[in-house]
Formats: structure tokens, sequence, C-alpha cells
């Protein structure tokens, strides 16, 4: 497999197949609809001061990062909304290439950390702490259902 990681378009086909099929899978075992993945990639993207980021094959996209960069007190952020990739492509690297150009991105516009929301436990948790990542202990996800 060779691919190359480049800035997400609208022209790159499979961008929602690949959230729909990462999410398939544990630990998330989410359903998401064709259309509800696309919409959220076209948000991220079409937000200002986006990152959209894609993991290419031949034209296939293997893979997605999208984030927004943010400010807090101590500085300009990345919140990472989405790291995918599709399930017959990972451990070929795709993940770690894929944060890697966004930990590039954003040191080269002044970002000083990036934040991601993920499992507390499991396989992705072991992949963010070996990418030097800490599990935070004064946060937490609050949620509310309408």
């Amino acid at each position: 497999m060779t691919y190359h990681i480049d800035r997400l378009v609208s022209e790159h086909q499979g961008r929602g197949r690949c959230i729909g099929k990462s999410y398939a899978r544990p630990p998330w075992n989410e359903t998401w609809s064709h259309e509800a993945a696309i919409e959220n990639v076209i948000y991220v993207r079409e937000t200002p001061r986006s990152i959209a980021l894609a993991a290419i094959d031949g034209g296939k996209v293997l893979g997605i990062a999208l984030g927004i960069r943010q400010r807090r007190h101590a500085g300009p952020f990345i919140y990472l909304n989405e790291l995918s990739v599709l399930p017959e492509a990972q451990g070929a690297g795709i993940r770690t290439a894929l944060l890697s150009a966004v930990f590039e991105t954003a040191s080269a516009e002044g970002c000083n950390s990036v934040w991601l929301i993920s499992k507390r436990d499991g396989e992705l948790s072991e992949f963010y702490r070996r990418c030097g990542f800490a599990v935070g202990d004064s946060l937490a996800l609050y949620s509310k259902s309408n």
C-alpha cells in the first residue's frame, strides 16, 4: 500500500465511507449513514481555520484527520474532531502518519497543543498514549440529550 497525506477536498471519494466504516467497529459500534458522515466532514472542512487531511492511495481515501484551530488562555491549539482509518487499511501506519501531519500543521501554525476526545481505555487509548497524549484528570465530558 502506497499512500500520501494531502489536504482533504470535496473531490476526494470515500471521505464519508471512512468515518462510517471505522465507527461501525469496536470500540464505537456506531451506525453512521453516508449522509451524516459526509455532513460531518463538510462541516469541519468548511469551518474557518479548520484542518482537513487525508491519506490517499490511488485517489481513494484510506483515512482522514479533521480538526479546528481554537484559542484558550494558554494559546492556540487544535481540537481534533476526527481521526478515522478504513478497517482494511489499519495497521499500515496511516493513523500515525495522519496524526504526525496534524502535529506538523499545529506547529507550523503556532498551536501549542492538540486536544481530542476518545475512549479512556483500550487500543485507541494506548495508541494516543504512545503518541504522547495524556489523559486529563481534571476534565469531564458532559452530554445532555433533547
